[in-house]
C-alpha cells in the first residue's frame, strides 16, 4: 500500500501563499537584468555610504505602473540614520518629475504632488537605534508583512550596525559569521513571503580582505546564510565613480557620477 504524505503548513505558510501582490521581478535592469527574483538577498557595501544606491533602488521600486514602475511597497530598517524621510522624498519627487516629463502627464506641482503621496503611502521607515530593538524587530516582521502584503522590497541599513555592542572582549564573533548569523535569522521570517531583501555593510567589515572576485561566490537561487548580489561601490574623487556588480555566474563594472544627491548612469 503506498504511503500519502500530507504536507502541513502554518497559518503564515498559508497567509503568504495565498497573498497576491505585485513583484519586483526585471526591477532596476541596469544592475539586475530581468531580476533579482523573489527570495533573493542582495549585499551592497562600500568604504563610503551606500546611502545612494540604496536609496535609488527604494525610488525607483515605489514608482507607479503609469510611470513604467513597479509600484511596489518598501519596508527600510535605517539603522545608519543615513537613508532620511526628507532624502529619500527629493529622490523620489525628481524621478517623479522627469517621469512625467516623458510621458504624456501634466507635470503641474499639484500632480506632482498626488504622485509623490501616492507613493509615500507605500514606503515604511523603521528606525532602529540599539541592538535589542533590531532583534526584536527581525522577530516580527512576519507579522509586519502580514498585515501589509504588498511588500515587496526589504531594506537593512546597516545590518552590522550594531555588531561591536553585542561582542564579548573575551571571545569576538568573526565578521563573516556574524553576517551569517543574521542572515539566517532573517531567511527564516521571511522564506514564506514574496520578498526581496537588499542590506549594506562597511567594506572593511568582512574577515576575508580580498577584491570582490575572490570573496564567496554568490547563488543562483536563494540558499539560507548565502546571498544571490554582491554590489561594491567605489567613489573616485574626479567624481568617475563605479560599482562593481557580481552574481552566480558573472561580474561587470557601471560607472556613475552623482548630481544632486541622484545617481546618473554614464
Amino acid at each position: 500500500m503506498t504511503s500519502t504524505k500530507c504536507k502541513v503548513e502554518s497559518g503564515i505558510q498559508l497567509l503568504a501563499r495565498l497573498t497576491k501582490k505585485t513583484g519586483i521581478q526585471r526591477f532596476y535592469p541596469t544592475i539586475f537584468g530581468n531580476g533579482p527574483n523573489l527570495g533573493e538577498f542582495i549585499e551592497i557595501y562600500s568604504e563610503e555610504s551606500t546611502a545612494c544606491l540604496l536609496a535609488e533602488f527604494i525610488c525607483e521600486s515605489l514608482i507607479s505602473n503609469e510611470l513604467g514602475g513597479p509600484e511596489s511597497s518598501v519596508i527600510v530598517f535605517n539603522t545608519d540614520g543615513k537613508l532620511t524621510l526628507d532624502y529619500l522624498i527629493n529622490i523620489a519627487k525628481s524621478k517623479i518629475l522627469k517621469l512625467s516629463n516623458d510621458n504624456t502627464h501634466k507635470s503641474s506641482t499639484n500632480n506632482i504632488n498626488v504622485l509623490l503621496n501616492s507613493i509615500l503611502k507605500k514606503m515604511f521607515i523603521v528606525d532602529i537605534y540599539e541592538s535589542t530593538q533590531f532583534y526584536i524587530t527581525i522577530q516580527n516582521l512576519d507579522f509586519f508583512l502580514i498585515k501589509n502584503p504588498n511588500i515587496s522590497l526589504i531594506i537593512f541599513d546597516t545590518l552590522t550596525a550594531f555588531y561591536w555592542d553585542e561582542q564579548d572582549l573575551q571571545k569576538v564573533t568573526k565578521m563573516d559569521l556574524y553576517i551569517k548569523k543574521l542572515l539566517r535569522m532573517i531567511q527564516k521570517v521571511v522564506k514564506d513571503f514574496k520578498v526581496t531583501v537588499i542590506y549594506s555593510r562597511p567594506e572593511y567589515f568582512s574577515t576575508n580582505k580580498e577584491p570582490i572576485e575572490n570573496l564567496e561566490p554568490c547563488c543562483e537561487k536563494p540558499v539560507i546564510e548565502q546571498i544571490n548580489y554582491r554590489i561594491q561601490i567605489v567613489y573616485n574623487d574626479n567624481g568617475q565613480n563605479h560599482i562593481n556588480v557580481r552574481t552566480y555566474d558573472k561580474q561587470f563594472q557601471k560607472t556613475f557620477n552623482i548630481i544632486n544627491d541622484e545617481i546618473i548612469w554614464m
